[in-house]
């Protein structure tokens, strides 16, 4: 569903976080992957000031964590189930191991 753009750009965010999220509720993209997973119907990738606008919508409407960034989605801690952290990652935000919350 994240990739379908017939949806709305901030809840294709919200699916891809929700698609790619790791352990700790974080989805890391290095590069441009986020912005090609966002491509629209003409084939076109939205460039990264589409992308951060889409990102601030979407933390506005509560489907991203604050910390979310276009390296690193991060669902709001009321939707994910945190289990242990321990050997849990996210370079985005420097979290390894036992730091990771």
């Amino acid at each position: 569903m994240a990739r379908d753009p017939r949806h709305d750009r901030v809840y294709r965010l919200h699916f891809a976080a929700i698609g790619w999220a790791n352990q700790i509720g974080h989805s890391d993209f290095k590069g441009e992957r986020l912005a090609e997973i966002l491509v629209d119907a003409n084939g076109v990738i939205p460039d990264s000031q589409n992308v951060s606008k889409a990102i601030r919508k979407a933390k506005s409407m509560g489907l991203l964590g604050a910390d979310s960034k276009a390296a690193c989605l991060v669902l709001p801690s009321s939707m994910f189930q945190k289990a242990s952290v321990s050997g849990r990652t996210c370079s985005a935000h420097n979290l390894s191991g036992r730091t990771a919350a």
